[in-house]
């Protein structure tokens, strides 16, 4: 298994509010992480800073996990003690009052991918043939699309596209979603913050990760495609190759 962690601060934007990385507990199980601070909002920087860190110290104190049930429960607990911590510190400094970011948490367990996520940042499961997004974004748009008021098209050019329903920080309690999926072969696992995924398509992501080049060089492609595409807000990728007949 193979993994790599760019976080770029775009072309626009002086601050870099994304964070995250690739973290491993006390038997070698990996963790990452992608925490995108809410623009607009103070100190998002701090935000995301607290929820990388804080749960990948978390991590790290873990020893091997053997079932797939003490993963997720670890995942649950983890952010909303995380959740917590971002919101005390808030209220705590007049100047991050309103600070949040989003998180996609993510476990490779054997043959299994575990994801917890609050927000916008995405995750995507990519195989030869396709890509696939597990998350749903926890926004006001996404909201209209699964009313049925917006197709995925309009969504994508929506005013509101990136107004949250939920973020890390912003509220004392806040709802998780927990996915899992299988993977084989050489799939890869995307996770991103939205200054990728709203800078490239599917089609872009599958054919840059199709490419005959080193893991970092394909995220490095990923990254500067997003920028010659606007680079309006940070960048931030892991991407983690499972290689055929592997596992953890």
């Amino acid at each position: 298994m193979n993994a790599c962690f760019v976080s770029d601060v775009g072309k626009v934007r002086k601050v870099n509010e994304d964070s995250g990385g690739v973290f491993y507990n006390q038997s070698n199980q990996m963790l990452t992480i992608i925490a995108d601070g809410m623009g607009g909002h103070k100190a998002g920087d701090i935000a995301s800073d607290l929820t990388s860190k804080y749960m990948s110290e978390l991590w790290e104190q873990t020893d091997a996990f053997e079932q797939y049930e003490e993963v997720e429960d670890w995942l649950l607990e983890s952010i909303r003690k995380t959740n917590s911590l971002v919101f005390s510190h808030a209220q705590e400094n007049q100047e991050c009052i309103g600070m949040g970011t989003t998180i996609v948490a993510t476990v490779y367990f054997n043959d299994v991918v575990i994801v917890a996520h609050v927000g916008d940042s995405r995750l995507y499961h990519i195989t030869h043939e396709e890509v696939e997004q597990i998350t749903e974004d926890h926004s006001f748009v996404q909201q209209l699309v699964n009313n049925g008021e917006l197709t995925e098209e309009e969504a994508e050019a929506h005013p509101k596209k990136n107004v949250l329903l939920q973020a890390i920080g912003t509220e004392p309690d806040i709802e998780i979603e927990v996915n899992q999926f299988s993977w084989a072969g050489e799939d890869f696992v995307l996770s991103c913050s939205d200054g990728l995924s709203n800078k490239l398509t599917v089609n872009e992501i599958h054919d840059i990760l199709n490419l005959d080049l080193t893991l970092e060089d394909k995220v490095n492609r990923l990254v500067s495609q997003a920028n010659e595409n606007g680079g309006e807000d940070n960048i931030s990728v892991v991407l983690v190759q499972r290689k055929a007949g592997e596992s953890q």
